[in-house]
């Protein structure tokens, strides 16, 4: 197991070296109408992705359990869902590529920060076991992905008419981003929730309570409330364009407060589960 959790950092580093190559050849092929640059970056992404899977693998052989306990792993499993799904959502989607732009930086960003954090392993307690806390784990990286894709459209909607739009191929038009950033933030809302409660289902066979106004459960249930006054006020009140686009930046920004940094700030069953 020792000899698993030496080779998964390595081959941790090696993804994000592929990550960053796709993610820099992605954005200069896009940007400068140079498609096969572009199809090199994406090609790349793909078998960085591969290589993180085979990495989340041998850090789940050898710490033990799955890849959501530490920073390290929580980050890391973030952005392999994230390229997952922008992946998945290129060979169904057409005109995806802008969204690759930003999407790709991003992943690439966490993780870097998982990488940064430090890989040092925590045994696993007994009251993390159980497949509501698998589920819970996993609905939230879900939404926190589709947040991610839900945002990168909303930002290429606040973007689009600026120098750096116009020099992005193959970008939809206004009405299609707008309505794609909808469709993820719809998704979001609905794993959110899901994760909300299937947490509090492992709460309660865990500490005999299904909800204790703990600082992260109360972030992120304002979060969720977030995102439901945008579906709201999208679709009883008509707003969209520019206006929905900066509400569903508000949102993100809480998703990433309550998710990363609301356990940092107070003692509290969820900062010892982070630490």
């Amino acid at each position: 197991m020792e000899q698993a959790l030496a080779i998964e950092i390595r081959v941790h580093v090696a993804a994000l070296a592929l990550y960053a190559l796709a993610a820099g050849l992605v954005l200069f092929g896009t940007t400068m109408s140079k498609p096969r640059l572009t199809k090199a970056g994406h090609i790349l992404a793909q078998i960085g992705l591969a290589i993180h899977t085979m990495a989340l693998g041998l850090r789940w052989y050898g710490a033990g359990h799955g890849p959501y306990l530490t920073r390290y792993e929580v980050l890391s499993s973030n952005a392999w869902v994230t390229m997952a799904f922008v992946q998945a959502l290129r060979l169904r989607t057409r005109g995806s590529e802008g969204l690759a732009v930003f999407v790709y930086p991003a992943v690439l960003l966490l993780l870097g920060l998982s990488i940064y954090t430090g890989p040092e392993v925590k045994m696993l307690p007994l009251t993390f076991r159980g497949i509501w806390l698998v589920l819970h784990v996993a609905f939230y990286f879900v939404a926190f992905a589709a947040a991610i894709l839900s945002l990168g459209y909303g930002v290429l909607h606040l973007t689009r008419g600026t120098r750096f739009a116009g020099r992005l191929t193959g970008l939809p038009d206004a009405a299609a981003l707008d309505r794609e950033s909808y469709r993820f933030a719809g998704l979001t809302f609905a794993f959110w929730g899901i994760g909300m409660l299937t947490g509090a289902i492992w709460a309660y066979y865990s500490w005999g309570r299904f909800w204790g106004w703990d600082p992260v459960e109360t972030w992120s249930l304002v979060t969720w409330f977030v995102y439901g006054i945008y579906l709201h006020a999208r679709r009883f009140y008509g707003i969209k364009g520019r206006k929905a686009a900066l509400l569903l930046v508000f949102g993100f920004v809480l998703a990433v407060i309550s998710l990363f940094f609301t356990s940092f700030l107070t003692t509290s069953l969820h900062s010892e589960y982070f630490h």
